[in-house]
């Protein structure tokens, strides 16, 4: 959306007697094609443009994905001059999931927040995408978020109940997690707003450690509505036994390859 036409959107939003909006990272502007939408810089435009300079009450914002605590105080400071009836945030800045949980290195790559144990077998995460996620930094476009950030949402949750509930249970032991299968349905369109993964992770083999077996199943919702579901297989073995099945396939392939050529 270009400046002018977010002048145009919000002056409609501001004549209509809007007082709450979204507020999203600059990365999701495809959803601000909707009035009561906007990205951190265009809402700061808005401000600046007088769009809430007379209102008689506070501008309500509510939180969508993306948005750092950088971002809010950045917002707040210029509210406090262009929007003298004040602001008022209606949600928090979700922070990432520990490191030690996801296995991302980069905490713009985690894409889980407030991941919790409810049960033995139930987990639960709410989304939180960076904007400068990994998975966006290519390819975002339109209103939705792309499928992909599905995916890796659900292989970090499936990362951190197992080191939530059996992780722990070797704590001198470095598992390295494989996947052996993955059934993922889309039933609707993920937009940049709040969303919850919610899990059921079911042991197949816990006995030996040198190979656990589980499955997963994850739904993930919004406002409400299935966005999608998984079912996935996976194993998890010691981080060295795993290396030397890697390197012994490796060879081979290698191998067979060159073979082949000669």
């Amino acid at each position: 959306m270009s400046v002018a036409q977010l002048d145009s959107a919000s002056a409609t939003a501001a004549e209509a007697g809007v007082g709450e909006v979204l507020l999203v990272a600059d990365r999701f502007r495809g959803i601000a094609a909707d009035d009561r939408a906007f990205t951190v810089s265009g809402l700061v435009a808005a401000l600046r443009g007088g769009r809430w300079r007379d209102a008689e009450g506070p501008l309500r914002v509510r939180l969508g994905q993306g948005v750092t605590r950088h971002d809010l105080d950045y917002v707040e400071h210029v509210a406090i001059v262009h929007a003298p009836a004040g602001l008022r945030i209606d949600g928090a800045v979700a922070e990432p999931a520990p490191r030690h949980q996801v296995h991302k290195y980069q905490h713009s790559n985690v894409l889980l927040a407030g991941l919790v144990r409810e049960s033995e077998t139930a987990f639960r995460a709410d989304l939180r995408i960076h904007g400068d996620n990994e998975l966006l930094l290519d390819h975002q476009t339109g209103e939705h978020v792309q499928g992909i950030v599905i995916v890796e949402a659900v292989r970090q949750l499936f990362l951190g109940a197992f080191e939530l509930e059996y992780g722990r249970r070797w704590p001198e032991q470095h598992f390295y997690i494989v996947w052996n299968s993955i059934e993922l349905e889309f039933k609707s369109f993920l937009f940049p707003l709040p969303a919850t993964l919610n899990a059921t992770l079911t042991p197949i083999a816990i006995d030996d450690p040198a190979k656990l077996e589980f499955t997963i199943e994850v739904e993930v919702r919004q406002l409400g509505r299935t966005v999608a579901t998984t079912r996935i297989g996976y194993a998890a073995l010691p981080n060295e036994r795993i290396t030397q099945i890697e390197r012994h396939k490796a060879a081979k392939a290698i191998a067979a390859y060159l073979d082949a050529a000669a």
